[in-house]
């Protein structure tokens, strides 16, 4: 279906869909918060937590009924697998504690002061080879959107 009302419809189903996934992970975290308030040994959910999460799953049905196909889809969706690799990459440097290297970790994540990034990949580090061996290097935090940084010279200077 390539109808411009049919698209308009899905963007606005999107639209909802992520407002209501936001609103279901509220919902969890207040239930789970109430239950350690109270010691609880079980987390109960509320009756709109399941009505949040069948109105996700009926949006996700009607999503996929009106689902257009195509090489624009199969473009679009490569783009899409693209973008989320992207974000993948960008994430790389975060700490356990979900924070980019160089922001502010606090003592709620059980630490003080910057965070170090993640102390498995420090940039620099050889994360993997090319096709034709040159390696593949974690760069640093201003860089990270280069994609030249990521490569590495024969001298071990980035690209």
């Amino acid at each position: 279906m390539t109808d411009p009302t049919i698209t308009d419809l899905r963007r606005e189903l999107e639209k909802a869909r992520l407002a209501l996934i936001a609103a279901l992970k509220h919902l969890g975290a207040h239930a789970e918060m109430n239950a350690a308030l109270h010691c609880a040994d079980r987390v109960m959910y509320s009756p709109l937590h399941a009505k949040v999460d069948s109105a996700i799953q009926g949006i996700d049905i009607a999503l996929a009924r009106t689902e257009q196909t195509g090489p624009t889809t199969q473009f679009a969706r490569s783009l899409a697998d693209t973008a989320s690799l992207v974000k993948i990459l960008t994430d790389l440097d975060r700490c356990q504690h979900g924070r980019h290297q160089g922001d502010p970790c606090g003592p709620a994540d059980d630490c003080t002061g910057t965070s170090a990034g993640n102390p498995h990949l420090r940039p620099g580090t050889v994360i993997g080879y090319g096709l034709y061996g040159d390696p593949i290097v974690m760069p640093d935090r201003d860089r990270k959107h280069d994609p030249a940084a990521w490569r590495a010279q024969p001298d071990g200077g980035p690209r």
